[in-house]
């Protein structure tokens, strides 16, 4: 029994040992946070927001949506989405560079202009 008690503490020293924790938040994803007002800020459309070149989601007025990224520079860039008349492409934004850092959360404002709409910087609340 002695000798099955020794193995086990062993064992378990050994696993312990080997285990690894992480250094400094390295891998740690970035968050993007982007929130667009209500209707009466502009178009009744729906505008989806097209990350790294790919469409992430769709936000009606008064929504917002988060996205866990990793760290780096990352390109977001927002298009018209809907039926109808929503369906023609308006002014594609270009897209913009934003740069996460590891446990960096950003947050955004979707904001028309006269050249469509963008994203603009706004403080955390």
């Amino acid at each position: 029994m002695k000798l099955l008690i020794g193995m086990l503490t062993a064992l378990l020293c050994c696993s312990f040992a080997s285990a690894q924790v992480p250094q400094g938040g390295t891998g740690q994803p970035g968050i993007l946070m982007i929130t667009r007002g209500d209707a009466y800020s502009g178009s009744g459309c729906d505008i989806g927001l097209v990350i790294q070149g790919r469409l992430a989601g769709t936000l009606m007025a008064g929504q917002s949506a988060s996205f866990n990224l990793p760290p780096g520079e990352i390109a977001v860039s927002l298009t018209s989405s809907g039926p109808g008349g929503c369906a023609a492409p308006m002014a594609s934004s270009v897209a913009q560079s934003i740069l996460l850092t590891p446990g960096e959360i950003k947050q955004y404002r979707i904001i028309a202009t006269e050249a469509g709409y963008r994203l603009a910087p706004i403080p955390l609340y």
